[in-house]
């Protein structure tokens, strides 16, 4: 089999060659190379040392990105390129980082520590394609497959599991019987595992539109889920349990981060707040912002960046409020949240209500379809409904004599005032709108 390598890859590996060195371009970039696909980087493997590879590339900028590990990385044309010597890590310190590694001699060595087969496969231009564990065949076959004893490899580093969740969703491709049931097994390890090392993995999950009723790892990661499907809603609007719904919303939303993050979080709230009552009706009152306020407290441990931390929460707190297709409460709720939450609000109630009695909430889905149309006619007519759409300035008022807070006291004020009536939205009518007040 013949790779076209990408011509600075490949400058590596002939320079590697010329020093007296062995180097393949290995793991990830392989893979999509036989994908088809054009790999987002390369990593290259070498029999040369850490010190023999800065030697090497002496007339080349050089980062010890992790030397301890075996790992240089080298610039070319300002483009990084990851070069480790070939190794084998030691004991697994709370199955996630080895205590240090040793390093071979041998490729055929340094492809068995790796994860799946699909990874394990190792590339030049002189012995072409080394596949020592059936990564083509199980590219070919869509299959996601650990090397060696399964058990062994997650108990190693448990981050392994949700990898094998993300190439599943990535590619659609399936989870070998014995590779999922050690994953099964081991699940309980990803709570030994950095909080900060599991976001980047649940993204890349949950983007690539892969199916929650797939994803074992969730009760796991999340215990409070667990909770909801023992948590049933005997109402007329539910015919499932809290988790089953929240799964349902899941699958109902765009593939965006935050958006999945925040139909899986929405509803915890109702494991706090279930009431029955005289009539064997379930309730669940204030449960939006009791979500809210457990969610935060998961977001915070996970270390959410603030930005999506207040994407989820805003959404979160706004799923189950007052929502109409009219131009008041648009321009209110567009000034308070902005425009692009709004839109994902709009998704968030549409995702939510599909997941319920269809017969009693069509009505609620048709008007916030209507809601969007509306909101979207607002912006393209830029209709005003923040303090910044007036057509009068702070400084306006403090040319007439008003000062500090007062002025933003005002400026609410006329702002009210035009999202009552769009019309009055002239300088000199705002003006008289204050004379008067």
């Amino acid at each position: 089999m013949n790779l076209r390598i990408d011509t600075k890859a490949e400058y590596i590996l002939n320079k590697l060659k010329e020093n007296g060195f062995e180097g393949f371009i290995v793991g990830g970039c392989v893979r999509d190379l036989i994908l088809g696909k054009t790999p987002k980087d390369y990593d290259i493997t070498t029999n040369a040392k850490p010190e023999k590879i800065i030697e090497t590339f002496k007339d080349h900028k050089t980062i010890l990105t992790g030397i301890e590990y075996g790992t240089v990385t080298v610039l070319i044309n300002r483009i990084p390129f990851e070069i480790t010597t070939y190794r084998k890590e030691q004991e697994y310190i709370n199955n996630r980082k080895p205590k240090g590694v040793v390093f071979l001699s041998s490729i055929e060595e340094d492809l068995y520590r790796r994860d799946f087969t699909i990874n394990s496969m190792a590339y030049n231009n002189d012995k072409k394609l080394i596949d020592l564990y059936g990564g083509v065949n199980d590219i070919q076959k869509g299959i996601i497959r650990a090397i060696g004893n399964k058990d062994k490899k997650f108990e190693e580093d448990a981050i392994r599991i949700l990898r094998a969740y993300r190439f599943a969703g990535r590619y659609d491709w399936e989870i070998e019987e014995e590779t999922k049931n050690a994953m099964i097994k081991n699940m309980n390890l990803l709570n030994n595992i950095a909080k900060e090392r599991i976001i980047p993995e649940l993204k890349e999950i949950f983007e690539s539109g892969m199916d929650i009723n797939k994803m074992e790892f969730i009760t796991t990661l999340f215990p409070v889920i667990k909770d909801c499907f023992n948590t049933y809603q005997n109402n007329k609007y539910h015919m499932r349990s809290v988790g089953e719904h929240i799964y349902n919303t899941f699958n109902n939303i765009d593939n965006v981060f935050h958006l999945k993050m925040t139909m899986l979080l929405h509803d915890i709230g109702k494991v706090y707040t279930k009431t029955t009552d005289q009539n064997n009706v379930d309730h669940f009152y204030n449960h939006a912002d009791i979500s809210r306020e457990k969610s935060k407290i998961i977001l915070n441990e996970f270390k959410f960046d603030n930005n999506t931390k207040h994407k989820i929460l805003t959404l979160i707190e706004n799923h189950d409020k007052y929502m109409a297709p009219e131009p008041k409460y648009i321009k209110k709720m567009l000034n308070k949240i902005g425009e692009d939450l709004f839109f994902d609000l709009i998704k968030v109630r549409i995702a939510d209500d599909s997941a319920k009695n269809q017969e009693l909430v069509k009505n609620n889905i048709k008007i916030f379809n209507e809601t969007l149309t509306l909101t979207k006619k607002i912006i393209k007519e830029k209709q005003p409904y923040s303090i910044k759409g007036l057509d009068i300035s702070g400084k306006d008022l403090m040319e007439l004599g008003y000062e500090g807070k007062e002025i933003g006291e005002k400026l609410n004020y006329l702002l009210n005032k035009i999202i009552e009536a769009p019309s009055l939205n002239k300088k000199e009518t705002l003006k008289n709108l204050i004379a008067k007040k």
